[in-house]
């Protein structure tokens, strides 16, 4: 019996997925990733995002190219500049894996994703201490341990889960307001957490005398 070429099981589609192949393709380059992460957060152009990492555009604008292809992102303005047009892009495909999907990537790869995202909002987190930025007005931070039973799991996994909904869907309407208008926002983020905690021994609880 002959063995099948890769080509062949691969079209065959009986090959385990848990993750859309055109967003896999989008971040399978360190700038493609970074170009879909501005966007996912504000409407820019390549030419901001190049000032901003040091970049002329004509060195990375395939990749712009590239995650249009995939329907990743869509151009949304252009606006005369000095003799030129400078062209507006937004993120269509946004940064996260739905609950859909989650439950279908293996254990081991969850636990590095949940790691990676947690370092990410560290970074914000510290960033932002240090510009001073949470004695705003509109800052929120709460911590809220809690015992749950299963019911009660089950009903705040379902209100995280409207919540994202509600947040993605108030940045996708700002994200049209400042297209409209040229304008550019306040750089904002939203961390959402929510996890098991180990249960502590009751002897390690115990304070010793």
């Amino acid at each position: 019996m002959r063995n099948r070429t890769i080509a062949e099981v691969v079209t065959e589609g009986r090959l385990k997925r848990f993750m859309d192949r055109r967003l896999i393709r989008a971040l399978g380059h360190p700038l493609r990733e970074h170009i879909l992460a501005v966007l996912n957060e504000r409407t820019a152009s390549p030419k901001e995002i190049g000032e901003e990492i040091g970049l002329g555009v004509e060195d990375f604008y395939h990749h712009f190219e590239v995650l249009e292809k995939l329907d990743c992102i869509e151009q949304v303005d252009s606006r005369q500049r000095r003799g030129a047009t400078e062209h507006f892009f937004r993120a269509k495909a946004s940064l996260f894996i739905d609950d859909s999907e989650w439950g279908f990537v293996p254990r081991t790869v969850r636990s590095d994703l949940a790691t990676n995202y947690v370092q990410l909002i560290l970074q914000d987190a510290r960033t932002a201490i240090r510009g001073g930025a949470l004695g705003t007005s509109d800052t929120h931070v709460t911590w809220l341990p809690a015992d749950l039973d299963e019911p009660g799991l089950r009903e705040q996994a379902a209100l995280l889960n409207d919540t994202l909904a509600s947040l993605m869907a108030i940045r996708a309407r700002s994200a049209q307001r400042l297209a409209k208008t040229g304008g550019r926002g306040t750089p904002w983020t939203i961390a959402v957490l929510g996890f098991e905690m180990p249960r502590v021994a009751e002897t390690e609880a115990t304070p010793t005398r």
